[in-house]
């Protein structure tokens, strides 16, 4: 038996040790031990309990049995066949019922995640994404299924591969592929890189760009990191040389505001025409390949799984 420290009061060491031993009872309490208790108390009588239970009442005594052994005390005070809580079942019974709510909670959120229709969905996207691709499947997948949340979240590639790793996001739309063993990535389209010049440049009337335009006009770029740069390198790269951009910035509409503003020329996405950019054809074509992605190591719910089949089997279409 252990010694009550300083200070301590023999009622407050009393107290410490129930409430322990509560705490010990309520992690041993079964589910349907639970319920059980709770019609007990709402019934105050064994007969009647196991009948809106639907349980037999020897299976009922049993349970109450071993509760009370469990807790070291009797939870009811035995009145001619009647159960009347005391003030041990009513403290169990007030735990008991917020155990349940819980329980309940949980219910609800597993049978969301199991369903298909339903739920919430985090999508991480490379940002320049956003403005195009993801509206349109977003779109369209709703339209469906009118009762899906999305989570969405853009970024880079290194963040949204992040995302991937950490489970803060279910799927991503993602480029190029990442090459990790972890992350399935599966080729959905393709977009067209052309040169990207400013309205009045000397490029901007040619029906196309050679790469030798590329080394000697002054370049910006996104920063390292970003999936559009990775391309843009390894364009780069296959020619034998290294980019060197004059300015590297973070977002691709700050990229493309520095272009139209006459600041350099940069590799960009074939998108629909903008005012003051001219898009002009590269003589040996670059593309950026866009794919889904997840994450091999994490399970996935229902409604994520379905609309990852949906993207790969109607992307094409949208």
């Amino acid at each position: 038996m252990s010694t009550p420290v300083r200070g301590e009061t023999a009622a407050g060491v009393f107290a410490i040790r129930r409430a322990r031993r509560g705490w010990a009872m309520m992690v041993c309490m079964r589910i349907d031990e639970i319920a059980h208790f709770r019609a007990l108390a709402a019934e105050g009588h064994l007969a009647l309990a196991a009948e809106t239970l639907g349980v037999s009442q020897s299976t009922l005594s049993r349970s109450l049995a071993r509760l009370e052994a469990d807790a070291g005390v009797e939870l009811f005070d035995r009145r001619r066949g009647h159960l009347e809580l005391n003030q041990y079942g009513e403290i169990l019974l007030a735990h008991a019922s917020r155990a349940e709510a819980e329980l309940e909670t949980a219910r609800a959120r597993i049978d969301a995640l199991r369903d298909p229709a339903a739920g919430i969905v985090s999508l991480a996207y490379v940002s320049s994404f956003g403005s195009w691709l993801l509206p349109r499947v977003v779109s369209e997948y709703r339209s469906l299924f009118p009762d899906i949340r999305f989570a969405l979240r853009g970024g880079t590639a290194d963040t949204v591969l992040g995302a991937l790793r950490e489970g803060s996001a279910d799927l991503a739309f993602l480029s190029p592929d990442p090459r990790d063993p972890d992350i399935e990535w599966v080729p959905l389209t393709a977009e067209r890189l052309v040169l990207g010049v400013p309205d009045g440049h000397p490029l901007a009337t040619r029906a196309e760009a050679s790469f030798a335009d590329l080394t000697e006009a002054e370049l910006v770029a996104l920063r390292p990191g970003s999936g559009l740069r990775t391309i843009a390198d390894a364009y780069f790269a296959a020619h034998g040389e290294v980019l060197s951009p004059v300015i590297e910035v973070t977002e691709l509409s700050t990229l493309r505001a520095l272009v139209r503003d006459g600041v350099g020329v940069a590799l960009i996405p074939d998108t629909p025409a903008e005012p003051g950019i001219v898009a002009v054809p590269l003589a040996d074509e670059a593309q950026r390949v866009i794919g889904l992605a997840r994450n091999r190591t994490r399970s996935q719910s229902a409604a994520a799984e379905q609309f990852a089949r949906f993207v790969r089997e109607e992307l094409t279409a949208i």
